[in-house]
C-alpha cells in the first residue's frame, strides 16, 4: 500500500504529508512562487514575524519601539499600525448589544478576498482605501473565513483592521468562530487550499502551530466568540437546536466552554464530557443545520427564539445562491456561496427592516 494510503487512512495526511514529503525529497523546497503572511510568533521573549516571498522565507525580529514594516509579501490588508504585540486579546464578557441602528453581516467567506472587498465597498462598510466607513455600525463577519480559498491571511488581517479601525469610530466588528476556525485550530484540514501547504512546508511547521496560543493571530482567534445578539436578534454560525437550548447555556457560556475546554483540548477529552460534546457535535452551533430540513417548522423556528428571547435568529453555513428568510425572517441564511469565488451577498439591517445587499450594490427587502 502506497504511503499516502497509509497516511490518509491513518487520518495523518492532513498534518504530516507536505512536512513528510519535504524532509525525504529535497526537491520538495522547489515550490511555486506565491506570498503568505506575514504570521508573528512569541518565543520567549522574543517576538519574530515571518512571511513567505517569491524570493523564499523571510524572518524579522519585532520589538515595541520597531514595529513590523509591511514588506513586498504581505497582503495589502495588512496595517502594521494596528499591531500592538502586548496585547492580551482578553475575551469580551460581552455578548448582548443594544440600541445599534445599522448592521451588516457576511458569513463563510473562504478565502474570497475580493469578494469581501467589493460586498463591503458596494454598501458602504469600508472605502475605497478599504479603511472602515460605517460609523457607529456594527460588522458581523459570521465565520469560516478559513479553507478553500487562497487569501485566508489576507482576510485574517483586514477583518483585525477593520475591527481597530471600527472601535476607534465607536462601531464595531464582530468575528464570530465558524467550523472552519475550530477545524483549522484544531488541525483538521480537509479543506485547506494548496497554498497553505506549501506554507507548511516552507516554514517547516503544520497548519493549526502558524495559528497556536503562541501567535499574534492565534491569540485573536481563541478570543472570538461563538453566539452574540445585536438588538433582538441573535447571531450564530450554524444554528442553535432545540436539544442544545434545552441544556440552559446562555450565549456568554457557550463562548467560554468553545474557548476554555474545546480549543484546545483533544477530542477524547471532549467527547467524555456530555456538554462539550454536544457543543462540538453536528447539532452544535458551529455545525447545525436542522433549520433548513424540510420538516422544520414555523413552530419550531418560534420555540428556539422564544427560548433565547429573541425576535430573530441570523446564521450561515448552510450555503444558498443568495440570502433566504423563514417565516418572516424568524430566522435568515446569510451563506450566500461566496466560497465559489463568484458571487455573494451581504445582510443589511436597518431600522428593523432586512435587506439582502448585492454585488453591484442594489439592496432588496426581506419580507
Amino acid at each position: 500500500m502506497k504511503i499516502a494510503s497509509v497516511l490518509a487512512r491513518l487520518g495523518l495526511i492532513v498534518l504530516g504529508f507536505p512536512l513528510l514529503l519535504k524532509a525525504q525529497n529535497p526537491a520538495f523546497d522547489s515550490q511555486p512562487s506565491f506570498k503568505d503572511g506575514p504570521y508573528i510568533f512569541y518565543e520567549g521573549e522574543t517576538v519574530i514575524a515571518r512571511w513567505i516571498t517569491e524570493e523564499g522565507l523571510k524572518e524579522d525580529t519585532l520589538d515595541a519601539g520597531r514595529p513590523l514594516m509591511a514588506g513586498p509579501g504581505f497582503p495589502a490588508a495588512f496595517d502594521p499600525s494596528c499591531i500592538q504585540l502586548g496585547a492580551t486579546f482578553a475575551p469580551d464578557p460581552k455578548t448582548a448589544f443594544r440600541k445599534v441602528e445599522r448592521i451588516a453581516a457576511v458569513s463563510d467567506i473562504h478565502g474570497q478576498y475580493d469578494l469581501m472587498i467589493a460586498l463591503l465597498k458596494a454598501h458602504g462598510i469600508i472605502d475605497k482605501e478599504n479603511n472602515w466607513a460605517f460609523g457607529r455600525g456594527h460588522l458581523v463577519v459570521l465565520g469560516d473565513i478559513f479553507d478553500r480559498g487562497d487569501e485566508v491571511t489576507g482576510l485574517l488581517w483586514f477583518v483585525y483592521k477593520l475591527e481597530q479601525q471600527a472601535e476607534k469610530a465607536g462601531g464595531k466588528v464582530h468575528y464570530l468562530l465558524g467550523n472552519h476556525e475550530v477545524m483549522a485550530l484544531k488541525g483538521d484540514l480537509r479543506y485547506i487550499h494548496k497554498k497553505y501547504r506549501y506554507t507548511m512546508a516552507r516554514m517547516g511547521m503544520s497548519y493549526d502551530q502558524l495559528f497556536g496560543k503562541d501567535t499574534f493571530l492565534g491569540r485573536w482567534l481563541r478570543s472570538r466568540p461563538v453566539a452574540i445578539s445585536i438588538n433582538r436578534t441573535a447571531f450564530v454560525h450554524a444554528g442553535l437546536s432545540r436539544q442544545l437550548l434545552e441544556m440552559g447555556l446562555t450565549f456568554g457560556a457557550m463562548n467560554d466552554l468553545f474557548r476554555e475546554q474545546i480549543l484546545d483540548q483533544p477530542e477524547d477529552s471532549i467527547l467524555a464530557d456530555p456538554y462539550l460534546a454536544y457543543l462540538y457535535s453536528e447539532d452544535g452551533p458551529i455545525w447545525y443545520r436542522g433549520y433548513f430540513e424540510d420538516d422544520f417548522t414555523r413552530g419550531q423556528a418560534q420555540w428556539i427564539l422564544n427560548a433565547i428571547n429573541m425576535k430573530h435568529l441570523v446564521v450561515g453555513h448552510t450555503s444558498f445562491s443568495e440570502i433566504v428568510s423563514l417565516f418572516r425572517n424568524r430566522i435568515i441564511g446569510i451563506d450566500s456561496s461566496i466560497k465559489l469565488g463568484k458571487q455573494g451577498e451581504i445582510l443589511l439591517i436597518e431600522n428593523n427592516k432586512f435587506y439582502r445587499g448585492t454585488l453591484n450594490g442594489k439592496r432588496t427587502r426581506l419580507n
